[in-house]
């Protein structure tokens, strides 16, 4: 008798990234597009809902009915990345600091960082950052098109 040998794929720096931010990765298939928004149909049942905004703002071609869907979802179960399945992306980066500002009137952020103060434009649907209050250390989350797509308060 022979060992049984098993491998498993290796991650890619990308997954790796969404996995430290606490994401999930789900793939799914459009089912309906409807008024700029796009159902995923999970493999699960679930269904998730995605602009049509996401899209063009990334450069990618908007999906149809029955196209393949990577998305990663965060702890409050709002899409933080999605592409085609089998479309390979830019990893996040992650960015320490002191929260300056929040504007999310004109989707902006100001961070002080060790290098100075940095402005970060923020991902247009997401409104999940009104909790954290002016000068909390955080951990911020950039995706590939130069936008805050996470944000985190710093556990001391």
């Amino acid at each position: 008798m022979s060992p049984l040998g098993a491998q498993a794929n290796p991650a890619s720096p990308e997954e790796i990234a969404h996995m430290k931010a606490g994401h999930k990765k789900i793939e799914g298939v459009v089912s309906e597009v409807q008024s700029g928004l796009y159902t995923v149909k999970t493999s699960t049942g679930s269904t998730l809902t995605l602009a049509e905004s996401a899209a063009v703002r990334y450069g990618r071609d908007l999906p149809k009915v029955g196209d393949k869907m990577t998305l990663w979802v965060n702890e409050g179960n709002m899409v933080m990345d999605a592409r085609p399945k089998g479309q390979p992306g830019k990893a996040p980066q992650f960015i320490s600091g002191t929260l300056a500002s929040i504007d999310n009137g004109h989707s902006q952020m100001t961070l002080s960082t060790s290098g100075g103060e940095k402005n970060f434009k923020l991902k247009p649907e997401s409104r999940m950052f009104r909790d954290i209050t002016l000068g909390s250390q955080v951990t911020i989350e950039v995706n590939d098109t130069g936008e805050v797509i996470d944000l985190h308060k710093d556990l001391k």
